[in-house]
């Protein structure tokens, strides 16, 4: 695989630069300016750039397992506080989305991490940082009943970690600021790439609605 990455740089310096020197040409002397940060999931089906047909120096992007975003007096916030104080303050992006998928690992993690806790049962497969990452959003999952299995359980709990991190951004106080002023608006979307769906969380609630185009 890494042989097919080298050539696809090959590729890239030679047909995709080629044609837009100049552009990569600014970002290098003039540096970055997006206006949209992305927060998104490490999962590799998951590319925002080809999602959103985006081009060098677009997008901010912030990736993590789960696409979690932990509250501003967590202990685990270093690296997305971080990026998101890099964001808001210096590049002054006008749109944070927060975006997760189906069939997400992270959160199917996250959810046999609270039925191992319920039934007393030890992890099949114990890991250094994946369990203590995902449970930043337990309290995401509160409300769902895993008992009752039926095929809504994965996508409303995806959901719902989902909203999990889109509400959190409003605990960054200068971030919280930055809405109260409209000058940054923040998105929780919810990708389906097997029907290639995108949802987005209806304005004053929480629920989703499938995006017209």
């Amino acid at each position: 695989m890494v042989k097919e990455l080298v050539s696809g740089f090959k590729d890239f310096r030679d047909s995709y630069f080629e044609k837009r020197s100049q552009v990569l040409q600014q970002l290098a002397e003039k540096g970055q300016s997006p206006q949209t940060m992305v927060i998104c999931c490490s999962d590799s089906r998951v590319e925002p750039s080809i999602l959103f047909g985006t081009g060098p120096g677009d997008l901010f992007v912030v990736r993590n397992v789960a696409n979690l975003v932990p509250p501003f007096i967590s202990e685990d916030n270093a690296s997305m506080g971080s990026a998101l104080e890099y964001a808001v303050k210096i590049l002054r992006v006008k749109d944070i989305i927060v975006l997760g998928h189906a069939h997400c690992g992270g959160v199917a993690a996250l959810c046999e991490s609270i039925n191992n806790d319920k039934t007393g049962q030890d992890t099949d497969n114990p890991t250094d940082f994946i369990e203590n990452w995902v449970d930043i959003a337990k309290p995401a999952l509160l409300k769902i009943d895993f008992n009752h299995k039926n095929e809504d359980i994965e996508v409303n709990s995806e959901r719902a970690v989902l909203l999990y991190s889109y509400n959190n951004l409003l605990t960054y106080p200068w971030l919280n600021d930055a809405v109260n002023k409209n000058s940054l608006e923040i998105h929780a979307w919810w990708l389906d790439f097997k029907s290639v769906m995108l949802w987005k969380k209806a304005k004053g609630s929480d629920s989703f609605i499938p995006m017209e185009f």
